[in-house]
């Protein structure tokens, strides 16, 4: 029986044979990581993009405007200086002038008329009673009126804060 003698230089000298072969995979995967970057396999797909985010900002009103201040309550304002006036415009109706205008803004209601209630605005929704809410004033007149029936003349302010109403006393 013949016995093979080996040491352990002869499994050193096996593995030092290769002494690239590790460096050559790293820069293969390297390689395939800045190519698929160059060529845009991991570009976003603009397809699953909301519509939303495409828009193109509206044109310079002519005629007659309104504007439109949102106070948030908490230093952030959004300022909407010519809003397209129309006559027998409404506060509504200067939300939803400002709705479409772009860059615009979200709103919501409950009803319509002498019933119809603002319940949020861009996101942010009444709290209730004895807490902060969306209140109105047309050239620095409080309103008293559901924001439905509440006319605006060309060249007035609509102002809606988010507050509590004893603030506003």
């Amino acid at each position: 029986m013949k016995t093979s003698l080996s040491s352990p230089d002869d499994a050193t000298s096996r593995n030092s044979s290769r002494p690239w072969l590790l460096p050559l995979l790293l820069l293969l995967v390297l390689g395939g990581v800045v190519l698929s970057n160059r060529f845009g396999l991991n570009a976003p797909n603009h397809d699953s993009i909301p519509e939303a985010t495409h828009w193109t900002p509206s044109a310079q009103p002519t005629g007659e405007t309104v504007g439109l201040e949102i106070d948030f309550g908490n230093g952030a304002t959004r300022r909407f200086d010519k809003l397209l006036w129309q006559p027998d415009m409404t506060v509504a109706d200067v939300l939803s002038a400002a709705s479409h205008f772009r860059p615009g803004i979200g709103f919501s209601q409950f009803g319509t008329g002498e019933s119809g209630l603002l319940t949020e605005i861009d996101g942010l929704k009444n709290e209730g009673m004895n807490a902060r809410n969306w209140l109105y004033e047309v050239a620095d007149k409080p309103g008293t009126v559901s924001f439905c029936l509440q006319k605006v003349a060309p060249g007035e302010l609509v102002r809606w804060r988010f507050t509590d109403a004893s603030d506003e006393q």
